[in-house]
């Protein structure tokens, strides 16, 4: 009997599913494992901690995987694969593959079919494949140079917002909240925080953004549309590289798109605005799910 291991390493959280051929046994969640921000030895404690827990749910040792596939935020880099690939392999037994975490919301949306995958979450990327087999990216670059729409630049934005506001001389329950969050004192002890380095991890300040657009603050409410207009024209780049004039399915996946209905509206109508051939596809990504479902296959087409 072998054993399958598919993890979904993100900016925010680790989440791994262990299965058999058909089943599904074991699921393990932890803290970040992008080694990019978190450090090595932080990103193998919260890998190590995601698979033991699956593995204990399972009742099977980690070095019984006969293989595993591991979607890693930043892998699309070729020293970033080589680390995590060390890290997995000290951790588990097998064939380990790494992939862009794109690639397994992709196979789990559309497996070997055609559309276009968006994630929001800590960061953003837009990926695509065609009938074709042909593929193009948008975004996933890094902020502050890419990624718009994503935890991180809303963010930032609202910073950008609340301090417009207290420079036009208009007092702001943004500002406030903002502060509250980085634990500042005083205005002053803010601005010092911000400029501090390491810098702030502005998708921490995602929550309150949240917070005061439900509070019906007007500047929160259009960061988080003006997120879902960037996030639809990541996609759209994609969809005019690969899809252009053809129906296409979009799935979305993410912290983003999980937590504000503001975004998911602004960005389903920007799309049926301005790709009417577009559909969005009506059901839940696992990426996780999809590294399980890549373990899986790839075992097989070795022969192993």
């Amino acid at each position: 009997m072998a054993f399958f291991l598919g993890i979904d390493g993100g900016g925010t959280k680790t989440r791994c599913i262990i299965g058999e051929e058909e089943s599904e046994l074991g699921v393990g969640t932890s803290s970040s494992s992008k080694v990019q921000r978190v450090g090595e030895a932080c990103a193998r404690t919260a890998l190590a901690g995601a698979v033991n827990e699956a593995c204990v749910q399972a009742g099977i040792s980690p070095r019984q995987i006969a293989r595993s596939c591991a979607g890693i935020t930043g892998a699309a880099r070729p020293e970033i694969a080589g680390v995590m690939r060390d890290l997995m392999t000290s951790i588990v037994g097998g064939q380990v593959e790494i992939v862009g975490d794109i690639e397994v919301a992709f196979e789990d949306a559309f497996g070997s079919g055609a559309g276009v995958m968006l994630i929001a979450g800590t960061g953003s990327i837009a990926y695509g494949r065609n009938e074709n087999g042909d593929t193009a990216r948008a975004g996933g670059w890094g902020y502050p140079f890419s990624d718009e729409g994503s935890g991180q630049w809303i963010g930032a934005e609202a910073v950008r917002e609340a301090l417009r506001a207290l420079d036009r001389g208009q007092s702001s329950e943004l500002l406030s909240g903002l502060m509250e969050k980085l634990g500042a004192t005083n205005f002053e002890d803010f601005i010092v925080r911000l400029n501090a380095n390491p810098s702030v991890d502005f998708a921490s300040l995602f929550p309150t953004v949240l917070a005061a657009s439900d509070r019906d603050d007007s500047s929160a409410f259009e960061i988080l549309r003006r997120a879902g207009q960037e996030l639809c024209g990541m996609a759209g780049t994609v969809i005019e590289r690969r899809f252009r004039d053809q129906s296409v399915s979009v799935a979305v996946h993410g912290g983003v798109f999980a937590s504000s209905a503001i975004v998911r509206k602004c960005f389903s109508l920007e799309l049926k605005s301005r790709y009417p051939k577009a559909a969005l596809l009506d059901r839940e990504v696992d990426p996780a799910r999809g590294a399980l479902t890549r373990a899986r296959r790839e075992f097989k087409a070795v022969g192993a």
